[in-house]
């Protein structure tokens, strides 16, 4: 069960007994219920469960025996659905915060990324957080809990078959002088630093399209407090409001000209 909360063991210890012992009541019960990744939602449909298409990129994007990945289930059910409507945009995809990728495995399977005629570009720095465009509390929460060891190398590999998926390393946002999408309709956000999503913000704001969607994957999240607050302004200042999804998962459609006014 991929939960957290308490920092003191014991009452970490309690917490997932006491949630063990409910779910176990309920599925006695045949009550359909979803307890991951700090989410716990009881007799709801979950119809995803039963999309063969979703399910299958599910299954062949996340790791074997990986709890972490299952975990994000309902997460990625979110991003591909968010990826299948962004197609209704102009524009390609970007992903700023890939790590192994995951997210992008996935949508890229369920999309049947090498039939459509976008990019997709998949941006890290695959070494952890750096220090120009993050604190050290957001440095300390993630740089030491990942293994950066030959995860570019293998990214590259995992995307290979697709020749409209770009892999690029470098530091967000300075990597997009280099390298950057003039128009976009899909930009998933999971940087896990607020200066660096809200300066990713300032320079490709201008290039989403009417229709586009911006998915952050931790503004709901307690510990991203400070993501979470950086972002409601950035989005507030800009006339757009973020929609705050059960998931932790928070998202935008884009009205263009009221982004851009």
């Amino acid at each position: 069960m991929s939960f957290y909360g308490p920092k003191d063991k014991i009452e970490l210890r309690l917490m997932f007994e006491h949630l063990a012992a409910l779910q176990k009541l309920l599925k006695k019960s045949n009550v359909p219920c979803y307890f991951a990744d700090n989410l716990i939602a009881v007799h709801r449909n979950m119809t995803f469960l039963y999309d063969e298409k979703f399910m299958s990129a599910f299954s062949a994007a996340k790791g074997k025996d990986d709890a972490e990945d299952e975990a994000k289930l309902w997460r990625l059910h979110t991003l591909a659905w968010c990826g299948h409507a962004a197609l209704n945009a102009p524009g390609d995809f970007v992903e700023c915060g890939v790590y192994k990728g995951l997210y992008s495995a996935m949508l890229t399977d369920y999309l049947d990324w090498g039939e459509i005629d976008r990019r997709f570009y998949l941006y890290d720095t695959f070494a952890g957080l750096p220090e120009d465009w993050s604190s050290t509390g957001e440095r300390e929460s993630v740089n030491v809990f990942y293994d950066w060891e030959g995860t570019y190398e293998n990214v590259c590999q995992r995307f290979a078959r697709f020749p409209n998926v770009d892999v690029i390393k470098g530091v967000v946002p300075d990597i997009f002088a280099e390298r950057a999408p003039t128009k976009i309709a899909l930009l998933h956000l999971d940087l896990n630093a607020a200066q660096a999503e809200i300066a990713a913000l300032d320079v490709l704001a201008s290039r989403l399209s009417h229709g586009a969607i911006v998915l952050m994957d931790d503004y709901g999240r307690r510990e991203q407090l400070a993501l979470a607050e950086a972002l409601t302004g950035w989005w507030q200042e800009h006339d757009h409001h973020i929609l705050e999804l059960p998931t932790g998962q928070g998202m935008v459609t884009i009205n263009a000209a009221k982004l851009q006014s």
